[in-house]
């Protein structure tokens, strides 16, 4: 019989991926996707990679100051078992003393039989601690494991809401689903739910359930039933106006969670799904294809119109643009390790350069909906505010609610425990054209 995989021994060699170090910078859901174990190991393991994404900063701070010499750097998987072994004892209800013992057998099997000795010594000392109190004296940029530009980002861009915000990018998120309205109510998706399901407040088929399931155990998921997408990420399509079979563009749409959204808002329309990458677009077909609806996918670069347009106008935009995904850390926590400050002029400058090809695409009296995963403003509102100054014919009609925070253009959410994902979404609309007479004036 074939040894059962070590869960533990998985997240390290997961990590050792993800992680700046030895490993290759690859992405954590990526790296996931592929070689966990099945059932509950699986879970240990995804538990522990997200867990030390998430509280890399001050795990590191605390072991360092154990240490009476550096980790090697080829030793990377050493320094990576003990992150486990810390994030278990302190973030975790594992028994201690399982814990304690695991991690010197993992050395072992990692053929670092040297480290065994350290490692039991340094979870034992740990273990008669707490979080709490390891990080008491941690300057707030390592307490709140955020890069010092990324914290200093925050509080330049919203000094009031910083500490909540690196609070709320430290707790896991909340499982959220959209509801298919083609097939049945809110209220019938959280009778059938049951005990534990409650509706969003800001998006109209959202709803939160707790503790999260296996998407198997949704009712109806395998066919379209349910959605896993945060309330957040729902609004963009529902602010998307679409005339009876009118044309819609989904600039970036991979994997096809928005795409199939609009589809299921607005079922007669005709929507051209667009990525640069062809692999991806094969995720937006699974997407569809799981959801019972159609769109024409078409590989393209939304900042290259003239490669893949044919012509027609789009009755409504949406572009979700690529950005420093900020708003998200929580859910992907091993961004903040792999963005740099050096990286955001680059996304601003493409974002801006989306903004402007998509324009003209867009038929007179059509909405272009431009949206970011970000809590950057140079991304968002300011962004959107150039755009607006250099583009006459561009109007911003975004609805927000009175507490949302006070920007320069569109709606920009932050992250809030239990709630929706750090978001900016900007509702835009075309001026009509100026019919005959008026374009004449008087003579």
């Amino acid at each position: 019989m074939a040894e059962s995989p070590d869960p533990r021994l998985a997240a390290v060699r997961a990590l050792n991926r993800v992680l700046p170090g030895q490993g290759d910078g690859a992405s954590l859901r990526e790296v996931l996707r592929r070689g966990v174990p099945d059932g509950s190991a699986g879970g240990l393991t995804r538990d522990l990679c997200f867990g030390v994404c998430r509280y890399l900063r001050p795990l590191n701070q605390w072991l360092n100051d154990q240490l009476d010499k550096p980790i090697k750097a080829k030793a990377q998987p050493v320094r990576l078992a003990l992150l486990c072994g810390l994030y278990e004892l302190w973030f975790t209800e594992r028994p201690q003393h399982a814990v304690v013992n695991a991690y010197p057998e993992l050395c072992r099997r990692l053929k670092a039989g040297w480290a065994s000795g350290l490692t039991n010594a340094v979870l034992r000392k740990a273990s008669r601690l707490d979080a709490a109190t390891a990080f008491a004296d941690y300057p707030p940029a390592v307490a709140a494991s955020l890069p010092d530009w990324l914290w200093r980002q925050f509080q330049e861009d919203w000094p009031e809401q910083a500490d909540d915000m690196a609070r709320a990018s430290l707790t896991p998120p909340p499982f959220t689903l959209r509801v298919n309205r083609q097939r049945h109510s809110r209220e019938q998706a959280l009778a059938a739910l049951g005990e534990g399901a409650r509706p969003g407040e800001l998006a109209p088929w959202s709803l939160y359930l707790t503790p999260p399931r296996p998407v198997a155990a949704l009712p109806g998921f395998d066919t379209g039933a349910f959605s896993v997408q945060d309330e957040a990420a729902q609004l963009p399509a529902e602010r998307l106006a679409v005339p009876p079979g009118g044309r819609v563009l989904d600039a970036c749409a991979a994997p096809g969670g928005k795409t199939g959204q609009i589809l299921e808002a607005f079922p007669d329309a005709r929507v051209v799904a667009l990525d640069r990458v062809a692999e991806r677009l094969e995720r937006v077909r699974e997407t569809l294809a799981r959801l019972g609806v159609s769109a024409e996918p078409r590989v393209g670069d939304a900042a290259e119109p003239s490669d893949w347009w044919d012509g027609e106008p789009f009755d409504a935009i949406l572009l979700d643009a690529p950005c420093s995904a900020t708003g998200i850390l929580r859910r992907q926590p091993d961004v903040k390790w792999h963005r740099r400050r050096a990286d955001l002029p680059p996304l601003v400058d493409l974002q801006a350069r989306m903004l402007d090809a998509l324009w003209p695409l867009l038929r007179p009296g059509g909405r272009l909906v431009y949206a970011t995963c970000s809590v950057l403003r140079e991304e968002n509102d300011r962004q959107v505010a150039a755009f607006l100054a250099r583009t006459p014919d561009a109007a911003d009609l975004t609805e927000r609610p009175p507490a949302a925070p006070a920007v320069a253009a569109g709606w920009q959410l932050l992250p809030r425990e239990d709630g929706p994902d750090g978001f900016y979404l900007a509702c835009l609309r075309k001026h009509e054209a100026p019919a005959p007479d008026e374009q004449k004036g008087d003579r």
